[in-house]
């Protein structure tokens, strides 16, 4: 299995569904604060932003970047520090008890780097799912060392990711 990523732009930081993407992130850093921190855009931020997916061959989203940025080249920026750093990822999970579902999340040196697309029934399933988009984001990184050009790598949504 191979993967790539795509970018989804927003209209805005308070789109709702800007503000979906990061309420995920926003969950993490609540249960986790003492633990991981996450470098985000200025509130204030006006006009689109863009956020990155990771995408499997199936077109299923694996993984999503923690935060958003506020132009494509930011996204691409943060994709490709996540690729420098891929042996470095750690993945952990992340219960919801209230809901009784199960995420995880990934980090560089305690820095939230990467989110689960979706709950699992519990932790060994999330973990799985996390440490598949670790070892296909590894993948990646080896790919690009080896001359992958920039299309097999990532793609861009053609409209707003709404």
């Amino acid at each position: 299995m191979s993967a790539h990523f795509l970018y989804a732009r927003f209209p805005t930081l308070q789109h709702r569904t800007a503000l979906d993407w990061m309420r995920t992130a926003s969950e993490v850093l609540a249960l986790h604060a003492e633990r991981v921190h996450l470098h985000t855009i200025d509130a204030a931020h006006a006009g689109p932003v863009v956020g990155w997916r990771l995408m499997s061959d199936n077109h299923r989203e694996l993984a999503r970047s923690c935060g958003l940025y506020p132009s494509e080249r930011g996204a691409h920026d943060a994709a490709g520090e996540l690729l420098t750093r891929a042996a470095d990822i750690i993945v952990h999970s992340a219960p919801e008890p209230r809901m009784r579902t199960t995420g995880w999340f990934a980090t560089v040196d305690d820095e939230l780097v990467m989110l689960h697309a979706r709950r699992y029934e519990n932790r060994s399933v999330a973990r799985n799912a996390g440490q598949l988009a670790a070892r296909l984001v590894s993948a990646m990184a080896v790919a690009a060392r080896e001359g992958a050009t920039g299309g097999d790598l990532e793609r861009s949504a053609p409209e707003f990711a709404l």
